[in-house]
């Protein structure tokens, strides 16, 4: 079973026509040659002392459970967004911003973050500087104004001062604004309405909806105050033993600064392949052995 789609890596490209949508998506079919069994039913509870996941359709038992239900976008805690914004992370809204982008010939992008965490944090800069190399293409960059809103205090805090300020640099040089600790209350037809009274004025807003974990998840006992799932950061096991938790959903507390490690695919890469060697070993009669460590590209 699974939870959203995770292709985000390619929307950028998908926003400026450089993938159609066929490019990004797979057949799941081809799953069988790998004797994996897809099921597609909606999960209504997850009975951890049972042992069991109840879908609309049928109960599932098992041995071992590996959570990875994502995230959801809830566009309609933020006032204004559905009626005025774009969400930049939502398959179908992304098909729309690649038809507005390419008969926008002048006026000011703004893409902002709701709020934290989300998911993919480079994907909102890789978007900005494609956007510069897109509309320098067409001839049309002294004619585009584009401005990036977060909330975080710098671009890519987790990864360091070095890496902030190389993208404050790289965005500086090709004329992008960037708004930090920004607090979005609201979105308007023509504006984004920031705390402190401040107004962004836009002809374009793309916009990162707010992230909320499954409520299947939120009515267990698996989660933290933020409604994700709480796992040991070497083994991603939950307090259940034989339940695990990948992903977006998952909450891996980070040594040292005591924050949550980020919500990216190549994280969830390497998540997946300790929790399924340590799985293999367990059903051999082995003690698991392998160890997440943060690993990431």
């Amino acid at each position: 079973m699974t939870g959203q789609r995770s292709i985000i890596m390619h929307f950028p490209l998908l926003m400026i026509g450089e993938r159609k949508p066929e490019d990004i998506i797979r057949d799941l079919n081809g799953l069988h040659k790998k004797e994996i069994k897809f099921i597609n039913n909606e999960i209504k509870l997850i009975d951890l002392k049972n042992h069991q996941v109840i879908t609309d359709k049928q109960i599932l038992e098992y041995d071992y459970l590996i959570i990875s239900l994502g995230v959801e976008y809830h566009p309609e805690t933020v006032p204004g967004f559905r009626e005025y914004a774009l969400n930049a992370y939502q398959f179908e809204d992304v098909i729309t911003i690649s038809q507005k982008l390419h008969r926008f010939n002048s006026g000011r992008i703004v893409l902002f973050i709701s709020s934290l965490p989300y998911r993919c944090p480079p994907a909102p800069y890789e978007i900005m500087f494609l956007l510069d190399c897109f509309f320098r293409k067409r001839g049309l960059r002294n004619e585009i104004s584009l401005t990036l809103v977060t909330p975080d205090y710098s671009p890519e805090p987790l990864a360091g001062p070095k890496v902030g300020q190389s993208i404050r640099k790289m965005m500086a040089e090709k004329n992008i604004e960037l708004i930090t600790t920004a607090k979005v209350l609201e979105v308007e037809k023509d504006a984004l309405i920031l705390d402190l009274g401040a107004r962004i004025p836009a002809d374009l807003l793309l916009g990162i909806a707010p992230h909320w974990t499954p409520q299947i998840l939120r009515d267990t006992d698996l989660v933290d105050s933020n409604g994700y799932v709480e796992v040991n950061p070497h083994t991603l096991e939950t307090k259940y033993q034989g339940v695990y938790a990948i992903g977006d959903n998952a909450a891996i507390k980070l040594p040292v600064i005591g924050a949550d490690a980020p919500k990216a695919g190549i994280f969830v890469h390497y998540q997946g392949e300790v929790v399924a060697r340590n799985i293999a070993r367990l059903a051999q009669g082995l003690e698991p052995k392998f160890r997440y460590t943060g690993k990431g590209a």
